[in-house]
């Protein structure tokens, strides 16, 4: 357990992490609050440097004031960088197996930006990333991959403007050497750390997961805060929850099928048996008439 009580900074904090960052309230949170830890993700994730990008604005704050009765939340941050391009992230603890469907959404949606008037030639630069905590079915194992609309014959891209994202947060040990030279491994060793003690140690290691840290300290310290991000988790145990009794419905019903079909198979085994011997039968019947009427021949002469 999280020993925060009677904790007065970060440095104090010891134990286990109640709410990692992984929780989207907690990443919305801390990243809404914080435009340095912003400015950090973002550079790291888009191969720059922090000194480049001027601004960072968020363009759906959230207010975490009343208290939520339903356990709906916004699931997605979406932010404008240096005020010429939109990122949109979003955090997927569950698979829903709609990945790729549900990101092209969003994409879609921060894409279909212009005004009554506007030139298409305006239209700001969207990138959606996510940072999933399961594997992708029917995608190869990669920790940050980078997805875009281009030629199919000659791999030219069709627009620069249109880029999707994946962070897989199980797959940290495929982080190539570019990725280890943006930090983007370290930033996804934050999401999934599970004690104060290793938020610190990375902390050390980069002002910028530093001061998110700091943030996350300071909002699992905030009452109210963590009632959303209880809220949260809570969802994510009922989803959890859904998802393993469907995968069991599943095994069920495929061992209920496998059986169908071994007995299935036995039957036409069987069926192909009986025919053999039926074939066997009747070659024999047809050799016991042919003697009975040479008997019936060899008896009249």
């Amino acid at each position: 357990m999280s020993n925060l009580q009677h904790c007065t900074s970060l440095q104090d904090a010891t134990g286990e992490v109640d709410y990692r960052l992984m929780n989207d309230c907690m990443f919305h949170v801390v990243f809404q609050k914080n435009p340095k830890a912003l400015r950090g993700l973002c550079a790291s994730l888009l191969h720059m440097y922090p000194e480049e990008i001027s601004s960072v604005e968020v363009l759906n704050p959230f207010e975490f004031k009343t208290i939520p009765t339903d356990k709906t939340f916004i699931l997605d941050l979406k932010v404008k960088l240096n005020d010429d391009r939109i990122l949109n992230f979003e955090v997927q603890v569950v698979d829903e197996k709609d990945w790729p469907e549900r990101s092209l959404t969003y994409t879609c949606r921060a894409y279909d930006q212009l005004k009554k008037g506007e030139s298409y030639l305006d239209v700001k630069p969207v990138w959606h990333i996510g940072f999933l905590d399961y594997n992708l079915d029917g995608f190869s194992p990669e920790f940050y991959a980078t997805y875009k609309l281009l030629n199919m014959k000659n791999h030219e891209i069709y627009s620069d403007k249109f880029t999707l994202s994946v962070v897989n947060l199980n797959q940290i040990e495929l982080a190539t050497e570019e990725d280890r030279k943006y930090g983007i491994d370290h930033w996804a060793r934050l999401f999934k750390a599970t004690t104060w003690e290793a938020i610190k140690q990375m902390a050390r290691e980069n002002e910028y997961v530093s001061s998110a840290a700091e943030t996350m300290f300071e909002s699992s310290q905030d009452a109210s805060m963590r009632i959303y991000m209880e809220g949260v988790e809570e969802a994510n145990r009922i989803r959890r929850g859904q998802e393993i009794r469907i995968e069991r419905a599943e095994a069920t019903i495929a061992k209920k099928e496998t059986i169908i079909a071994e007995k299935e198979a036995l039957i036409v085994e069987m069926d192909e048996t009986i025919a053999k011997k039926s074939a066997t039968i009747a070659e024999k019947d047809e050799e016991i008439a042919k003697l009975k009427a040479l008997l019936a021949t060899a008896r009249q002469q």
